[in-house]
């Protein structure tokens, strides 16, 4: 299990702990991150009927933008 500490204080802690927050939702409601959880959402049986397996799943989103 690993642990891990951050003490972060003050202004400067304040205006890092907001951009990380930022760059966290910017992520989470990107549209291909919004794509994985839906694939993942499904069976195998329903990603198999779509032609797709759980390590599929992120090649197929990206195949338009990244050779993978």
């Amino acid at each position: 299990m690993a642990v891990a500490h951050t003490d972060v204080s003050g202004r400067k802690g304040s205006i890092l702990l907001a951009v990380l927050d930022m760059l966290i939702r910017v992520m989470e409601n990107h549209p291909h991150t919004r794509q994985i959880e839906r694939l993942n959402a499904l069976s195998d049986e329903d990603l198999a009927a779509r032609g797709l397996t759980r390590q599929d799943v992120i090649r197929h989103i990206f195949r338009d933008r990244y050779y993978l």
